[in-house]
């Protein structure tokens, strides 16, 4: 399963997205070059949602493919994709992300920061669960202490707000009071992984694995493991706009050809697919192809432990830096469907450093740069190194196969080891291997991106202790915790960016781009940020 640990590694939400490699190109630039600029019937919108066809109608159902079964429905501490992909249309939280990552209201109506320790939460009335009990401040308690401590399978995040205690003033009122000065609440609501209001009591009263009682859009109705998850639409929901559908129908679907041909029989109405599969639909008069920009990126990962190794040396981690060209694998890995990235993404609302500032000066490709810095070092002779890099999807292979390429330049010889995930997630907890070729996906909060530099964190213990410190990262990821202000964080994260893109402790390299097929019956679906189908809440269909 692509599950989305703590660390955030190893093929998150991708285990469909492997991208084919053709004469040097992928597939889907090929079909791009067929089709001409636009793209042909691979069509993306700016947003990309798809165009309304006049006023949305209420009514009617739609079947969407989910790549893997959720295996179990338990809303805590447990944070695979397909898990996400169905909670987030059964359950919320007290506030929420636009399809631009702008927080706003859900269960709660509007909040407070009193200080950096007090968040104040004014909570929306006249809302029930889908058992029709009705949803209070008590709700709102129960389940943040239930996350803090989630019952079996699940397991604890570290990116639990450091909450001491949470207090009831009325019905619809709650203080949540911090351990210490906390900046990520609001942001950890909002990506909704972990943050989900159940009922008080849920846990006792039914059976979490296989049950769901939320407030969102959707009830479950049933739940058939490994095969489909049948949704309907709650008639009682807070906003009575939505949702527009009667029904919704989760049907899993693991292998990809199963989607294509359900696809083009009609049986389904959209799915994920990767780049490629648009071949199958260049001619289709029924499937639209979307894509849009995913918060998932490449990342190139060291081990720097002070243990001699050439990239222990700052210079020799910018001259391989500047010996990549990041075009050249937006090219011939993704066919032009990705872009730079810093270590916060380029798709993460107004957090990241901007594209053209990454091309022209941090992750500017610059070859005689990179030879000097080498010769600086004393490398300039370079040396061998084993970048390991996970085996499907492919692109993560295909990745490090042209840095390979490129490095040769300036005389580093890279050894690939292609391996399957689960040894490579071993590897990289343990810090057993020299580099990676990996990636890194969503967060709730800017600072969960830096979590890798934290010096008390396992990350941080396994890949570089007792080599790679530095003082002002430490002391700026503490302020950025701490930090509610909105302008001050942004300042801080600003810088963050700077310097790791500077002295480069791990590399970030290219965002990707993701890819669903959808009936053009189904209006108003979009790709959403975090690999979710939080789109699904809004749509409406033409005809049933």
């Amino acid at each position: 399963m692509g599950v989305r640990d703590d660390n955030g590694t190893v093929g998150e939400g991708l285990s469909r997205r492997g991208l084919m490699q053709a004469g040097g190109l992928s597939a889907f630039a090929l079909f791009l070059a067929a089709c001409g600029s636009s793209g042909g019937a691979a069509t993306s919108t700016a947003s990309g949602s798809a165009a309304a066809a006049g006023n949305p109608k209420r009514g009617g159902s739609l079947i969407w493919a989910l790549q893997e079964d959720p295996v179990t429905l338990a809303p805590f501490g447990i944070t695979t994709t397909s898990t996400e992909q169905v909670h987030n249309l059964i359950y919320e939280s007290l506030v929420d992300w636009d399809k631009d990552l702008n927080i706003v209201p859900a269960l709660a109506t509007s909040w407070e920061v009193k200080d950096n320790k007090t968040y104040v939460f004014h909570l929306r009335k006249n809302v029930t669960f889908h058992s029709g009990k009705p949803f209070t401040a008590d709700d709102v308690k129960y389940s943040f202490e239930m996350q803090a401590t989630p019952p079996a399978p699940g397991s604890v995040t570290s990116f639990l707000p450091k909450i001491a205690t949470v207090d009831v003033i009325d019905p619809y009122t709650v203080q949540f009071n911090m351990s210490q000065a906390d900046g990520t609440m609001l942001g950890y609501c909002a990506w909704l992984a972990y943050s989900y209001i159940v009922p008080n009591n849920f846990y006792k009263t039914s059976n979490a694995g296989s049950t769901a009682d939320g407030t969102g859009v959707y009830k479950l109705d049933t739940y058939v493991p490994n095969d489909h998850l049948s949704l309907s639409r709650n008639e009682k929901y807070w906003n009575p706009q939505y949702p527009y559908l009667d029904s919704l129908t989760l049907k899993v679907l693991p292998e990809l050809q199963s989607t294509v041909a359900a696809l083009q029989s009609q049986a389904i109405d959209g799915g994920s697919i990767d780049s490629t599969t648009a071949l199958v639909f260049q001619r289709s008069q029924n499937i639209q192809v979307q894509s849009g920009a995913s918060a998932a990126f490449r990342e190139m990962e060291f081990t720097i432990k002070g243990d001699g190794k050439p990239w222990d040396d700052v210079r020799v981690r910018q001259a391989v830096n500047f010996a990549i060209d990041r075009d050249k694998i937006i090219q011939n890995v993704y066919g032009g469907y990705a872009e730079y990235s810093s270590k916060i993404p380029p798709s993460y609302g107004n957090w990241p450093i901007p594209q053209a500032t990454l091309k022209s000066t941090y992750e500017k490709f610059d070859l005689a740069q990179a030879k000097a810095l080498m010769k600086a070092a004393g490398y300039e002779n370079g040396f061998s190194v084993t970048l390991q890099a996970i085996a499907e999807p492919a692109d993560y292979t295909q990745v490090a196969e042209v840095i390979k390429d490129q490095l040769q330049a300036i005389n580093i010889n890279v050894t690939i080891q292609s391996i399957d995930i689960g040894t490579f997630g071993a590897n990289n907890t343990a810090g057993s291997f020299e580099w990676q070729s990996t990636g890194r996906g969503m967060r709730g909060d800017p600072s969960g991106y830096f979590s890798d530099f934290v010096p008390t964190g396992s990350v941080y213990k396994a890949w570089f202790e007792g080599g790679y410190t530095n003082a002002q990262m430490t002391n700026l990821i503490n302020q950025g915790l701490a930090e509610t202000d909105l302008t001050k964080r942004m300042a801080i994260y600003t810088q963050l960016q700077e310097i790791v893109l500077t002295q480069w402790p791990t590399m970030p390299l290219v965002a990707v781009t993701n890819f669903q097929a959808v009936n053009k019956r189904v209006q108003g679906m979009y790709v959403a940020v975090d690999d979710t189908y939080r789109g699904l809440r809004y749509v409406w269909v033409t005809s049933d």
